[in-house]
């Protein structure tokens, strides 16, 4: 009787000590803040964010962003899409992937970036970026969203990737926020 009241403590102090579950907890995603200084263009915090990011995507991508050298930077992005794919932040490296090919003149000449194609959802244009946090975090518990700054404009686009138009039409007919369907190259 003995044995089995210290072996009854034993398995309950563990349980205590060592709560189940906590051993898998996954590490804390950082991307939504990544996304915040890229959309706020204040890359350069990323560096005090640098040390605390343990997902590979995240860390390649943060990498990538604070590399002074184009090529480097362009073969971290491409090295985030196809060894860790992360659909709250595979939108940015395509972005960032098009912006290097068209600075340097390649419409659709590099064949290793030709897997950055596909159909995305965008949600709405804003000329105030708190409005576009706003409507991204409700969105954002439907399906995973970025915000965007282009032309002066915070545009709400998935974070998701689709590989036909008709697929990412099927996926905008279950949501309950009013979209369209534009390629991504």
């Amino acid at each position: 009787m003995h044995l089995l009241r210290t072996t009854s403590f034993a398995i309950l102090l563990a349980g205590l000590l060592f709560p189940v579950g906590l051993q898998a907890q996954s590490p804390r995603s950082q991307s939504r803040i990544i996304l915040d200084y890229v959309e706020q263009d204040k890359v350069y915090l990323l560096e005090n964010l640098r040390s605390r990011i343990t997902k590979k995507s995240e860390k390649t991508v943060v990498e990538a962003l604070l590399a002074e050298d184009g090529p480097k930077a362009a073969k971290l992005f491409l090295m985030q899409l196809e060894n860790y794919p992360d659909p709250a932040l595979d939108a940015l490296s395509r972005m960032r992937l098009n912006a290097y090919r068209e600075a340097l003149g390649q419409n659709n000449t590099m064949a290793d970036l030709s897997q950055t194609s596909g159909f995305i959802l965008q949600f709405g244009s804003f000329g105030s970026y708190d409005n576009a946090r706003e409507m991204a975090d409700r969105i954002g518990t439907s399906i995973p969203v970025s915000i965007f700054r282009e032309n002066g404009l915070h545009k709400i686009r998935s974070s998701n990737t689709f590989s036909s138009r008709r697929e990412a039409e099927r996926a905008a007919a279950t949501l309950p926020y009013n979209s369209f369907v534009m390629e991504q190259r």
